[in-house]
């Protein structure tokens, strides 16, 4: 499931429009709509925890449910919550969550591949 439909489905649970998700992450019910459809590719890391508070769900709902899909070995929350406490490769994903909205698009396109190719 990607990202798009993760949000569509967690709003839709929640009964808000994409108007409302909008106003609450300070973006139009256009971008929600590109969102969701997979039209934008690369969710800011700030955009994603605005998303995660107004649908109230945590960041890691958004990352792909099996660890065999996930970058760096990493698992989610629900899988082994410790693991995300106590892993000396933490630090990898903060980093690369807080210098992602700063990149340029072809570092940002590289990070999408690399991605895509682990999920393959």
């Amino acid at each position: 499931m990607s990202i798009g439909d993760k949000i569509r489905q967690r709003r839709k649970e929640l009964g808000m429009t994409q108007t409302e998700l909008g106003k609450r992450v300070h973006k139009s019910s256009q971008v929600i709509s590109n969102w969701e459809r997979g039209y934008t590719t690369g969710i800011a890391a700030d955009d994603l925890r605005q998303l995660a508070i107004a649908l109230d769900t945590d960041v890691h709902f958004f990352v792909p449910a099996s660890p065999e899909h996930l970058p760096w070995g990493f698992m989610t929350a629900e899988s082994n919550s410790d693991y995300l406490q106590k892993s000396p490769t933490d630090n990898r994903l903060e980093t690369l969550i807080e210098a992602y909205p700063h990149l340029d698009e072809k570092s940002k396109d590289i990070i999408e591949a690399i991605i895509k190719l682990s999920n393959n």
